[in-house]
């Protein structure tokens, strides 16, 4: 592996794996540019859009965690295969809660420039999360 694919799945790591800290506001100060181009949901949420969006995560699933299944590096592109979830606690989506467990499955690419992810894509089945949820818990 070259030096940069080493230390671009280092930075990326490092940001998914701060999931579980708990503190989003430092995770996307330490990892994410602030001129990022995040290619999720169309391009719809920038850098302060997607950290908003993931804080109602941890507001409906306090138990919220998130697992680095695998990575592969290229240059400075990484792809990150992950699950994050848990048990909703609070309302989520529109979404009462019903105690149900609910985990995404994803696959996501960063770019990395200098310490930063710079560009992000992402692939999930968030309706297949939605209906985790709805989903009747007898």
């Amino acid at each position: 592996m070259t030096g940069i694919s080493h230390f671009t799945k280092q930075i990326a790591r490092a940001f998914y794996d701060s999931y579980n800290h708990k503190d989003l506001d430092a995770s996307f100060e330490a990892y994410i540019s602030k001129d990022l181009v995040n290619h999720v949901m169309d391009g719809t949420y920038g850098r302060d859009g997607w950290r908003d969006f993931d804080k109602t995560l941890f507001a409906a699933f306090e138990d919220l965690s998130l697992t680095v299944l695998d990575q592969i590096a290229e240059g400075n592109k990484v792809a990150t295969r992950y699950t994050l979830g848990g048990t909703q606690t609070g309302e989520f989506a529109g979404i009462a809660p019903r105690g149900n467990t609910a985990f995404i499955h994803a696959t996501s690419v960063d770019r990395v420039e200098g310490d930063l992810i710079v560009e992000h894509w992402t692939d999930l089945d968030f309706t297949g999360f939605l209906q985790q949820l709805s989903a009747d818990p007898n």
